[in-house]
């Protein structure tokens, strides 16, 4: 009988159109009165974010104007010296600026991906609302795995960027070829394994919020999850990631209209800029709990195609 109940369970699958559809459905099935704070912190944190990139962004392009000549390949300038003086100054106003702010933010990010995936997961899952006291315990009890999982995303992440970055320097050097040309065969195959990856990382933090396992055993958790939904989860996290880049680049077009300008008249005060960087952190604010919503759903559409029907009193007993 549990073989027969395992097997109808997995049957039916959701597609990633009809996972977006759910995860834009979901957030109406939390109560106001928990939706709305997460919410609003969620923009606030984001907020956060980008007000440093807008605080660092002079600084950074000075930064890269200062490089541009030598990222081309044309030969230092005279004042070497002066340059590199010049490009330490930059860096450590940056870091001046930036390393408060990143902080915060990734403390902050870490306790609200906790509190929306456990909030989202468990009133999709078990179709039962969870309270403000409820949820306030399990952040309490799970921050620290949180902590860790994220930690180990993180490294990870960092780690799959540096091999990339490796592999195309060595194939340039080895090629003997133009970078540009080495980056586009690289960057499609490096993409597709981020994005693999990617969604594989982000179901390890839903098992983290919702189920008691963290860490490496989150990690290779949601590699047995994984199992015979590679297709829906790659195409999920693709057209996530797609709006999201679009997102930025609709602010990166916008600063860059704006500042251009018509000729003659000055460039367009800060608070116009502001407006521009303000809208952009709510989009993505927005789009962030969104995409939570969807791997919400699809890490129980994981566990259904596994045969793993979600109790609904083992959730309640994880609060």
């Amino acid at each position: 009988m549990a073989a027969v109940t395992a097997a109808s369970s997995s049957d039916y699958r959701l597609t990633v159109i009809q996972i977006l559809w759910r995860a834009f459905l979901l957030p109406s099935a939390v109560a106001p009165s928990l939706l709305l704070p997460l919410l609003l912190l969620t923009i606030l944190s984001t907020s956060l974010l980008f007000l440093s990139a807008y605080s660092i962004s002079p600084s950074l392009l000075d930064l890269l104007s200062r490089l541009s000549p030598l990222l081309r390949g044309d030969p230092p300038p005279p004042a070497f010296l002066d340059l590199r003086r010049a490009l330490l100054a930059d860096l450590r106003a940056i870091a001046r600026v930036a390393a408060p702010s990143a902080v915060l933010f990734f403390l902050a990010s870490l306790l609200l991906t906790l509190a929306v995936l456990y909030t989202l997961a468990i009133t999709y899952s078990s179709h039962s609302g969870v309270s403000p006291s409820q949820l306030l315990r399990r952040i309490a009890r799970r921050w620290y795995q949180t902590l860790i999982t994220r930690l180990y995303v993180l490294i990870l992440t960092l780690g799959l960027a540096l091999l990339t970055s490796l592999t195309l320097a060595a194939l340039v050097l080895a090629l003997d070829a133009a970078a540009e040309a080495v980056a586009g065969a690289v960057a499609v195959p490096a993409a597709l394994l981020y994005l693999y990856l990617s969604t594989r990382w982000w179901i390890s933090l839903v098992v983290t919020a919702v189920e008691e396992t963290w860490g490496i055993g989150a990690l290779s958790w949601s590699v047995e999850l994984f199992i015979g939904n590679k297709k829906r989860g790659t195409a999920l996290t693709l057209l996530l990631k797609s709006v999201q880049l679009g997102i930025l680049a609709a602010l990166g077009v916008a600063l860059a209209t704006a500042s251009a300008g018509p000729p003659g008249p000055p460039p367009p005060p800060p608070e116009k800029q502001m407006l521009l960087w303000a809208a952009a952190a709510a989009a993505t604010a927005l789009w962030e709990m969104f995409s939570m919503a969807a791997y919400a759903v699809f890490y129980d559409e994981c566990r259904k195609s596994h045969g793993l029907e979600l109790d609904k009193i083992k959730y309640e007993a994880l609060i």
